[in-house]
């Protein structure tokens, strides 16, 4: 892992949605690191606008490019979901015209081959790509229980079959999460993440398709196998507790040191509230 001090200069922060570019850019900024957020148009939110910052609609590279080399930012972040554009409503600047090939490029292939051509694409260009678990390790799931409620017999059990699929999914550059309950697949996440497969659980409790009134069942989620975690690590945060909840779940299960906890406190927090566990699972991610 990266440190800090090994940063060539201030970080750049291409940031897409959530909550994660902010709270990144407020741990570099605590650890010393001076950061230049380059935000999305109808991605990232207007909350960036707090630190140094230049908005770019997408097909803008070259003022992305511009607004890097202006700040001297060689060392890069990428950080928040995004949607793939309609390249056919996208406006391009010259310097997307000079990369139309790469740009036309990610329009096609599962999400982590287009990530791992994004991040050779900066490369190439000379920057250097870091996760944001580099960046700020405080980010990271860590190891063991982090809630007040800890997996019960059952749920541990649940959670080795849960770890199991998504390993099979990763194989297939599918998705990061499933749920399992009391050894029953319930649901894998695909092209609607992992908000909406919660919300399909949800709907299955409803009609009494799943296991009962009580709480059971886990989520987990962890990487893909060679996934280019550097720009695509898996998250949870206090949205995922309150959906999880919803669903009647037990607790949520991640590979820890593979997991980026959005709003750490909050989501622990929502955890105990909604009486869930929160657990980090030691991952070897070249396991079969």
């Amino acid at each position: 892992m990266p440190e800090l001090t090994k940063l060539s200069g201030p970080l750049g922060i291409i940031a897409g949605q959530g909550p994660l570019p902010r709270v990144l850019a407020e741990l570099a900024i605590a650890h010393g690191v001076p950061v230049h957020v380059v935000a999305i148009r109808g991605e990232a939110h207007e909350e960036v606008e707090g630190f140094s910052h230049t908005w770019i609609k997408w097909g803008e590279i070259g003022k992305l490019f511009a607004a890097l080399e202006s700040h001297a930012c060689k060392d890069l972040v990428i950080i928040g979901g995004v949607n793939r554009p309609d390249f056919g409503n996208v406006r391009l600047d010259i310097g997307a015209i000079k990369t139309l090939p790469f740009l036309l490029s990610l329009a096609k292939g599962g999400d982590d081959h287009v990530l791992s051509r994004v991040v050779r694409f900066f490369e190439e260009k000379g920057y250097h790509v870091h996760g944001a678990g580099d960046v700020a390790p405080e980010l990271l799931a860590q190891e063991g229980k982090l809630t007040t409620k800890a997996p019960s017999a059952e749920d541990a059990s649940d959670i080795e079959a849960a770890f199991k699929v998504v390993r099979a999914l990763g194989r297939l550059d599918v998705g990061q999460c499933a749920v399992v309950a009391r050894g029953r697949v319930l649901a894998v996440e695909a092209a609607e993440g992992t908000d909406g497969m919660l919300e399909r659980c949800a709907e299955l409790r409803k009609v009494g398709r799943t296991w009962g009134t009580r709480p059971a069942g886990v989520l987990v989620k962890a990487p893909k196998p060679g996934q280019e975690e550097r720009v695509d690590m898996p998250t949870i945060g206090p949205k995922t507790v309150r959906l999880a909840a919803a669903a009647g779940l037990s607790g949520i299960a991640m590979a820890a040191g593979h997991v980026l906890m959005a709003e750490r406190d909050a989501t622990i927090k929502a955890a105990n509230e909604s009486k869930l566990f929160l657990f980090g699972e030691r991952w070897d991610p070249a396991a079969d």
